[in-house]
């Protein structure tokens, strides 16, 4: 028979076994996804880091411009054209890419949202982020928040279609909901953790 003390701690190894790769070492996500919106097909790649940086792209089957962004803080922020600046980001389109970064803020919200020592998430406007949890697993189910071009407007995300990805759990499929009517769907096909290739872009 083994003694409690020796239980303890054989179930403390393997739970700390089971849970896959520690998210305090994470440092940057790639993800690439296909998806569809009111206005037909499109594709979204975005790069984020734990400290901050997004870039944020989007290309359109409809023939709609691309849209390549970076942000390097809250603050700052370019949008790129060709691999040059075309000009500087509005707060709204930093707020627009980060909200973006679905799978950090599945793994923990304070990486791309600021927290509150009361515990609650604020967007790079300072406006609040809601989430729902699950009740058994903890994971996120969904978060709401306001569209940052229409503040009488909130925004709907929901997750589903969770894996594993080198150790962590993610969701693959994300539902966007926004202003109760027009519905946006990302299939991701592509999500890589803490990349060897991965590189800032520098302006």
């Amino acid at each position: 028979m083994l003694n409690s003390k020796l239980k303890l701690l054989l179930f403390l190894s393997l739970y700390g076994c089971s849970q896959g790769k520690d998210t305090t070492s994470l440092y940057s996500i790639i993800s690439k996804a296909n998806c569809k919106g009111p206005s037909g097909m499109y594709h979204t790649e975005l790069h984020a880091t734990t400290d901050g940086y997004t870039r944020f792209h989007q290309s359109f089957s409809n023939g709609d411009q691309d849209y390549d962004a970076v942000a390097y803080s809250d603050t700052l922020g370019f949008v790129v054209s060709n691999g040059s600046v075309e000009r500087k980001t509005e707060s709204a389109e930093i707020s627009v890419g980060k909200g973006h970064s679905f799978h950090m803020i599945a793994l923990s919200p304070s990486m791309i949202f600021n927290q509150t020592n009361g515990g609650r998430y604020l967007d790079n406007q300072g406006r609040e982020v809601v989430f729902k949890y699950d009740s058994l697993s903890d994971r996120i189910l969904s978060f709401n928040l306001i569209n940052p071009f229409d503040t009488l407007e909130s925004i709907e995300i929901y997750y589903s279609q969770w894996e594993k990805v080198e150790g962590l759990e993610l969701p693959m499929q994300v539902q966007i909901i926004q202003g109760g009517k027009d519905n946006f769907f990302f299939e991701f096909y592509e999500v890589k953790i803490d990349a060897p290739t991965f590189a800032k872009i520098d302006f």
